[in-house]
């Protein structure tokens, strides 16, 4: 037991540690691996935003519709990214992962912590905002707000102004070489 305990706090500190190096350093994942990550996120993403909501808003909320449609197509969207994704999360980790656990040894991890670090996010004031954005998305295919969250996050990183403060993004996402 403690073995696995030891070992599930090692690749949590090495997951916070290379995407902190990753940002350190420059390296970066392209936009397609950025949206594949996204991609593979978002149905654990939500379940937390759905919880976190569920006191603020009615019952009848789209966003706390866990079986609708929507949320149906986004985790089967998850479960097709995932081999995309891990190859993203692989290269990431680069040579910090240690040869003896697989990428899918991590999968566990990053589906508890991606939804706990969004749970501490959203507070109940923004409940119905998200709930109007979600219901907005419903007709976009997951691919699409996939690729809009990355344009987004670039276009966000683009913005900064040098020498204000901010948080480091958990990956950095390479520039299009048109760019």
């Amino acid at each position: 037991m403690f073995r696995k305990l030891s070992g599930a706090a090692a690749i949590i500190a090495l997951i916070n540690s290379t995407s902190i190096q990753a940002a350190e350093t420059g390296q970066c994942i392209s936009a397609e691996a950025a949206e594949s990550l996204i991609t593979y996120v978002i149905p654990g993403a939500l379940g937390a935003v759905r919880s976190s909501c569920a006191d603020s808003l009615p019952a009848t909320a789209a966003l706390l519709q866990s079986n609708s449609d929507q949320m149906q197509r986004y985790e089967e969207a998850s479960r097709n990214a995932w081999p995309q994704a891990s190859l993203a999360m692989r290269s990431m980790f680069g040579e910090d992962l240690p040869e003896d656990i697989g990428i899918d040894v991590v999968r566990p991890f990053v589906d508890a912590m991606i939804p706990a670090l969004i749970a501490q996010e959203v507070k109940p004031a923004d409940c119905p905002n998200i709930n109007k954005v979600y219901t907005l998305l419903e007709p976009m295919p997951t691919a699409n707000l996939a690729s809009l969250t990355v344009m987004l996050a670039q276009l966000g990183k683009d913005s900064d102004v040098e020498g204000e403060s901010r948080r480091k993004d958990p990956f950095n996402i390479c520039k299009d070489a048109a760019e």
